[in-house]
């Protein structure tokens, strides 16, 4: 089977390489440069992150390649840096997969998850309610529970 993964993969693997070349290169201790691509790593993620909460249509195959060009990457990211990559991207994957939750799970699952933004956590829930045709009346209470934090 061939994966098709999407050509943003494929750059930001291409940046990431050449972000290590340039620490390597830099006359910087080796400890010094496993910290910098240790941040490289959170920047990835949060950027990610960030990208996920603004997408406005997406199908369930959408949200599958999505998880299959985040696999991609942590594939590709392991081979430069020695940390676990999947755990630091652990938070880009619990986005894509809060995708499939119900719908009267989004105000649980938002206080249980204080790293993502309320703009972000608002980008997802539009988003669902759009592809999943949620009533208004329910989209607009739980940004509603999710806004007011109660």
């Amino acid at each position: 089977m061939l994966l098709h993964i999407n050509g943003y993969v494929d750059l930001l693997l291409g940046e990431f390489k050449h972000y290590k070349t340039r620490l390597a290169n830099g006359g910087i201790s080796k400890e010094v440069q496993n910290l910098l691509l240790e941040y490289g790593l959170e920047n990835v993620a949060e950027v990610l992150t960030e990208s996920l909460s603004r997408v406005r249509r997406c199908s369930d195959e959408g949200r599958v390649l999505m998880s299959l060009d985040l696999q991609v990457l942590i594939n590709g990211l392991q081979h430069f840096v020695s940390v676990n990559v999947k755990s630091k991207l652990q938070n880009v994957e619990t986005f894509i997969k809060a995708f499939y939750l119900p719908e009267t799970e989004y105000v649980h699952w938002a206080r249980s998850h204080p790293e993502y933004t309320k703009s972000q956590i608002v980008g997802l829930v539009n988003l669902v309610a759009a592809m999943k045709g949620w009533k208004k009346k329910t989209r607009l209470e739980v940004l509603e529970k999710i806004e007011s934090g109660n």
